[in-house]
């Protein structure tokens, strides 16, 4: 029998793991982020407040918005981001700055933080609920 314990990731998921970086063309690097899953508690935080921001601001226009809408999703990948090997400083306004100017990274962030598998195995990836 199963019990509730094993349903439980919170900790996994705002544990993180690391995600070597590499360069386009796919050669390695020393370099590398250390990334939290999508049920992370700092994702699910910043994404609420990107969706707050975003439904205050759709009065204002649709420029306004979608200039919003791109900062909020800038914000909410850049919460993905704990730790990285870089020698500044990993804050988020760092994190932000990297990830604009390195789309391809903020990209690779996203796929790697809805992986649910490589969180948490392929059992939760495989049940219903996850």
């Amino acid at each position: 029998m199963i019990d509730m314990d094993a349903f439980k990731i919170r900790e996994r998921a705002n544990g993180g793991q690391r995600l070597p970086l590499t360069l386009l063309d796919g050669s390695a690097t020393d370099h590398w982020l250390h990334i939290r899953s999508q049920w992370s508690d700092a994702f699910r935080q910043a994404r609420d407040t990107a969706l707050q921001e975003a439904a205050k601001l759709a009065q204002g226009g649709e420029a306004l918005l979608q200039a919003t809408l791109d900062e909020s999703l800038l914000a909410v990948r850049a919460a993905l981001v704990s730790d990285w090997s870089f020698s500044e400083p990993c804050t988020h306004d760092n994190v932000c700055r990297f990830l604009r100017e390195a789309p391809q990274i903020a990209e690779h962030v996203d796929q790697v933080s809805a992986n649910d598998a490589a969180f948490f195995g392929n059992a939760f990836a495989n049940s219903p609920s996850g």
